[in-house]
């Protein structure tokens, strides 16, 4: 009888979690996939967390208790690097074990391959020590990995639409976590949609371009997920479409609470562009996300009718120099 593997919906499966899916789809393994993140779960985790723990880890164990008892293991990878010259935060490399130690379990509930540099090799030894655990082959291991990955990756670099042109646009900047997750951060987008505004994220942006951009503060980050937050704001804070910026962070983050302060003295202060900081924690109301979001939307109107009034007064905007144009909306 095929075991059934249960995978938490948060952290990194709002990256990869349609690319597992269809791994262990392709073994012919069972999958569960816990619930959409809700106050319950978020309550529950918040209880089983150490109070240091930032509020995706709290959530994280929300989701994986909710799976005990409704499948034979749990997929916690132990990934460290993905992207060269780039290193994860600490909790995904320690995620197994912090995870075993919460619910006291054996390793063998557990299917956590390790993933130490993101190379080719390294990732198919990952894929075939998942399969083992699941109660397949190696070889089954590595097929079903380059099936999934091929889907996966012409799925993600699909061509996004550009959309109207005078439609307002508003990048909104953050982990992945963090903006996938509708219970979190599902308000902000709500909001701006009802002021006919477009959200833009980065999963509209090349990834490759995304590191280009974060090569440029090499190498005062070396973190990936912080690299993506800087690549993405120097991206949409030269880009012409683009009226204004919300950074969403959570509390407890070490690695936000340095890299967000950083990337608003090096890239925000200086681009001329309207942006705000919005940190989210388990206390975090609805009604406060949605007033902040409006008022920072007005204050956006504000300066986009100010602008439109410049050559009225003999004057003019100049694209800034770090623009390229290489990329359009």
């Amino acid at each position: 009888m095929p075991i059934t593997v249960g995978i938490p919906r948060a952290l990194l499966y709002h990256d990869f979690g349609e690319l597992w899916h269809s791994f262990f789809s392709h073994l012919a393994v069972p999958v569960i996939v816990s619930e959409e993140t809700n106050k319950r779960l978020l309550d529950r985790g918040t209880t089983l967390a150490v109070d240091e723990s930032c509020l995706p880890l709290k959530l994280y164990l929300g989701h994986a208790e909710s799976l005990l008892g409704r499948c034979d293991r749990l997929f916690v990878p132990r990934i460290v690097q993905h992207h060269q010259g780039f290193h994860f935060c600490a909790k995904f490399a320690g995620l197994p074990d912090i995870v075993r130690n919460t619910f006291h379990l054996p390793e063998s509930k557990l299917i956590s391959p390790v993933i130490q540099t993101g190379a080719r090799s390294e990732i198919l030894k990952a894929a075939a020590a998942a399969a083992r655990s699941a109660g397949k082959t190696p070889w089954s291991g590595w097929r079903s990995y380059r099936s999934a990955y091929t889907a996966w990756a012409q799925a993600r670099d699909r061509e996004v639409p550009s959309g109207n042109a005078f439609t307002p646009r508003i990048a909104v900047i953050g982990h992945s976590y963090l903006l996938k997750d509708r219970f979190l951060c599902g308000d902000i987008f709500a909001v701006l949609k009802a002021n006919s505004v477009t959200p833009v994220t980065d999963d509209e942006v090349p990834r490759r371009r995304l590191y280009q951009e974060a090569g440029h503060f090499a190498p005062d980050i070396y973190w990936q997920m912080a690299a993506k937050l800087a690549g993405s704001a120097r991206y949409f804070a030269h880009h012409p479409a683009i009226a204004g910026l919300i950074l969403v962070s959570s509390f407890g983050c070490g690695l936000d609470s340095l890299s967000l302060e950083y990337i608003e003295q090096q890239i925000l202060g200086s681009c001329g562009k309207p942006y705000i900081v919005l940190n989210l924690d388990e206390h975090t109301g609805r009604t406060g996300i949605i007033t902040r979001v409006e008022a920072f939307w007005d204050l956006v109107k504000w300066r986009r009718k100010l602008e439109s009034n410049l050559p009225a007064y003999g004057l003019s905007q100049r694209p800034h120099p770090l623009y390229d144009g290489e990329l359009e909306y």
